[in-house]
């Protein structure tokens, strides 16, 4: 851990900007899912689901107003220019693809926030989190309320020794007049950038920890197992054998056979050729004689098959990795391509409770990020979404539709939204309100109601008490109640 701090004298401003050691090494985090044959998968079906579908607006109230909907539109258009103009080197959608990645790989992203002259967001880049460190929480007064915030520097070991090595940023929103040297500007804002820090984990932690960190072993295991099966195929020739030889010793020959074989395994070249043993007696007597067949050299080849490893063994592990890392990602197999035991309908519902319990609640927290972005731009009735795939079942939907027409039950304004996500397509509503209804049960104006209430009120009256002054009065009080509850549309 290394210490630091910023300190203006005069300005009474005090940053503590002590370094927090890598609980990880980031880098090697990183590179882990290029050696593994399942996190590149699961890290990329993230990043797809995630920020993949691209970025709308939607508006955030109901209001109808008609002077409300230039404004809405206005607003819209402004947030999709600013997304659009996002980076100069690439679409947006790059950029947050690989912020997602960055954090899915290790736990930790860097945003770097660009501001123009007026000091509106405009535009951000990602930082390598390899090269991040992070320093303590500071306490800051924004607008009469203690903040916290933590200080960046980045320094990349690789760069050109004439570059300056460090560099310093501040967190978002954080009004400290900081320079990239790590020092406090005197009577300025300081040239220091803003970053945004999205990571996984406690909020409270300085860094984040990947999801698959549990299984982070069994990840490297797999990797081992992969190494030693391909050490087998290309070294396999050595089989675990002992040579037993009785009465006697090999030859000359014979060792320096068995020595050659020994230095040459692993060569691909002497692969399935085979070696002949010679084996001479210890005794100058002859073996001729009554003990004939117990005095004869003889060389026996003892296999320790028990020793062999065994492919399938490594298969059965690797399997069961496979399925570690999709249950710490959450992720039905389908998703990496492993869909050997599905049929369309498992298919379809794994697809819709994924959606609903991992990539919907991951898309609304990104959204949460991006629209703080744009929060001094003062949008008060439009904001940014990601989008979302279709996972609309066509059949289902044609059956709905051809069920509620059949029965009378759908206008067709009511058919028009089904339509427009089955076809992909935008289909505006019909403007005639006869189209907000099914056919032939148009919307009858209830005109003479209150009449026809108070002319059967007063028949009963009538038989009841007759045409006398008592009968006048009660059809009085009853007319005043009739017009008392249609004038608040409750008759």
């Amino acid at each position: 851990m290394t210490a630091g701090k910023a300190n203006l004298q005069g300005d009474n401003i005090l940053r503590d900007l002590t370094l927090l050691t890598l609980p990880y090494d980031k880098g090697q985090l990183r590179r882990i899912s290029e050696n593994s044959d399942i996190l590149h998968q699961c890290i990329d079906a993230y990043v797809q689901n995630t920020v993949g579908f691209g970025i709308d607006t939607e508006f955030t109230d109901n209001d109808d107003t008609k002077g409300r909907e230039k404004e809405e539109d206005s607003e819209s258009n402004a947030l999709l220019e600013i997304m659009n103009s996002f980076s100069f080197d690439r679409p947006v959608n790059k950029v947050l693809g690989e912020l997602k990645r960055h954090v899915e790989e290790c736990g930790d992203g860097f945003l770097e926030v660009q501001r123009n002259q007026k000091g509106e967001v405009v535009g951000g880049e990602t930082l390598q989190p390899e090269y991040m460190q992070v320093t303590k929480l500071n306490d800051v007064e924004v607008d009469g309320q203690t903040r916290r915030f933590r200080y960046f520097v980045y320094r990349n070991p690789r760069e050109d020794a004439a570059n300056k090595s460090s560099v310093w940023y501040k967190s978002f929103g954080d009004p400290t007049p900081l320079n990239a040297d790590g020092s406090i500007a005197k009577g300025g804002n300081g040239n220091a950038t803003e970053v945004m820090h999205i990571k996984l984990g406690d909020h409270d932690e300085p860094y984040g920890v990947p999801r698959y960190i549990g299984v982070l072993i069994k990840i490297l295991g797999s990797r081992k197992a992969d190494e030693l099966n391909y050490r087998y195929f290309t070294q396999g020739r050595h089989v675990p054998l002992a040579i037993v030889v009785s009465n006697g010793q090999l030859t000359k020959e014979a060792e320096d056979t068995l020595s050659t074989y020994a230095n040459d395994v692993g060569s691909e070249e002497l692969q399935h050729k085979f070696m002949v043993l010679d084996a001479e007696s210890k005794s100058n007597q002859s073996p001729m004689g009554l003990n004939e067949k117990q005095n004869m050299p003889s060389v026996k080849i003892e296999h320790l098959a028990d020793v062999l490893q065994k492919d399938a063994l490594f298969l059965d592990y690797n399997e069961n990795v496979v399925k570690m890392v999709l249950s710490a990602f959450r992720l039905p197999p389908v998703y990496v391509g492993l869909s050997s035991d599905y049929n369309r309908a498992t298919v379809e519902t794994a697809k819709q409770t994924t959606e609903e319990q991992v990539f919907q609640p991951e898309r609304v927290e990104f959204e949460w990020y991006l629209n703080k972005l744009f929060e001094e731009y003062g949008f008060k009735h439009t904001r940014l979404v990601l989008k979302t795939p279709n996972l609309t079942n066509a059949d289902d939907t044609v059956k709905v539709i051809q069920t509620g027409v059949q029965a009378n039950a759908l206008a067709p304004n009511d058919v028009r939204p089904l339509l427009s996500r089955l076809l992909n397509e935008p289909l505006a509503p019909f403007d005639d309100d006869t189209y907000n209804y099914p056919a032939g049960q148009q919307k009858v104006p209830q005109q003479g109601t209150s009449e026809l209430i108070e002319q059967q009120l007063t028949q009963q009256v009538a038989k009841a008490y007759g045409k006398g002054e008592l009968a006048a009065q009660i059809r009085q009080t009853l007319r005043g109640v009739v017009n008392e509850h249609h004038s608040t549309g409750t008759s």
